[in-house]
C-alpha cells in the first residue's frame, strides 16, 4: 500500500518505466495526473490555434504536413505508454505540472479520448493530402481546438465523457 505522501506527489517517470500510469493504491488500479493532462492539452490547443493561424496567413507554409504527424505519434504515443516519456506534449506537460499536488483519474477514458485525437491528427492530415476543400480541414482544426480548450481551461474531457456514456465506467462517475 502506497503511504498518503506517495499520492501527493508524483515522479516524472512511471514505474515500470513504459506502464500507461501510476499504481497509487498499491492494488494495480493505474491513474494519471489530471493536472500534466489538461497542461498537455494546453500545449495542443496552442498548436492548434497557430495552425489555424498559419493556414489563413501563410497558406504556403502548409503546417498540417509537419502538425499532422505529430499530433498523430504525441497521441498514439499518450494511448499506448501514458504521458511519458514517449509522447512529447506528455513530457513538457508533466514537467510544467512537476510542482503540482496531482489530481488521479483513470487511465481508460483518457486513453479512449487519445485514439479519438489520434485519429482527428489523421484526418486532418488525409483531408490536407487528398486536397480537400480548406473547409473540412478548418472544421476538424476548429473541433481540435476546442476540445483542447475545454480539457485544459474547463477540465471537461469530451471523449472522457463519451467513453463512460458508450463503456460505462464506475470508477469516474465516483470521481
Amino acid at each position: 500500500m502506497r503511504t498518503e505522501e506517495q499520492k501527493q506527489y508524483h515522479t516524472f517517470l512511471t514505474t515500470p518505466l513504459l506502464a500507461m500510469g501510476q499504481d497509487i493504491s498499491g492494488e494495480g488500479d493505474l491513474r494519471i495526473d489530471e493536472t500534466a493532462t489538461r497542461a498537455r492539452a494546453g500545449l495542443l490547443n496552442i498548436l492548434s490555434a497557430v495552425t489555424m493561424f498559419i493556414l489563413v496567413v501563410r497558406p504556403e507554409w502548409d503546417p498540417v504536413l509537419y502538425v499532422g504527424p505529430y499530433v498523430i505519434f504525441d497521441m498514439t504515443m499518450a494511448a499506448l505508454f501514458g504521458l511519458t516519456p514517449l509522447s512529447p506534449s506528455g513530457v513538457l506537460g508533466t514537467a510544467i505540472t512537476m510542482k503540482i499536488k496531482p489530481v488521479w483519474k483513470p487511465i481508460k477514458p483518457k486513453r479512449f479520448a487519445w485514439i479519438l485525437g489520434a485519429t482527428m491528427g489523421f484526418t486532418c492530415l488525409a483531408f490536407r493530402l487528398l486536397d480537400f476543400s480548406s473547409v473540412w480541414l478548418f472544421s476538424v482544426l476548429g473541433m481540435c481546438f476546442m476540445l483542447t480548450w475545454l480539457e485544459a481551461v474547463l477540465g471537461f474531457c469530451v471523449g472522457c465523457w463519451m467513453h463512460s456514456k458508450l463503456f460505462g465506467c464506475e470508477v469516474c462517475k465516483t470521481e
